[in-house]
């Protein structure tokens, strides 16, 4: 039988999921009985609206009786996350404009760009320009 993980044991093999080594395909699956297991027993202290999703308080103890507070933020993952900057990359990206055209037309590095793709890529799920596209660009 498997020893009791501590808190700091379950936290860490969750940041891991998330890094950026992590292969995409795999954070979510290696994620999820991670934190049913560290949020199964909480309770809800609290729940607001915030601009994009919701955000609640829970409050909870690992097997180890170690108590912890944590909040989560749900949100829907669509254009109205990304920053201003991120919806006009993505508007270029959807006209089919490369990353040189881009950083061009917006006085920027190529470099600002690759990094504002990245994280458009990241918010709203996609590993691929056909995604994106797919995704956000009118038919």
């Amino acid at each position: 039988m498997a020893t009791p993980k501590t808190l700091n044991q379950v936290l860490a093999e969750l940041r891991s999921c998330g890094s950026p080594r992590a292969r995409r395909s795999t954070r979510i699956p290696d994620a999820a009985p991670l934190i049913v297991r560290l949020l199964g027993s909480c309770r809800t202290l609290a729940v607001e609206e915030r601009a994009h999703g919701i955000a609640f308080r829970l409050q909870g103890a690992t097997d180890s009786a170690a108590a912890f507070v944590i909040t989560c933020v749900l949100h829907e993952p669509d254009a109205k996350v990304l920053t201003t900057a991120e919806q006009a990359v993505a508007a270029f990206l959807c006209e089919g404009r490369t990353l040189a055209q881009i950083a061009g037309l917006r006085g920027v590095s190529p470099n600002t760009i690759k990094s504002q793709v990245r994280q458009i890529f990241r918010k709203l799920n996609v590993d691929s320009r056909v995604a994106l596209v797919r995704r956000l660009c009118p038919a």
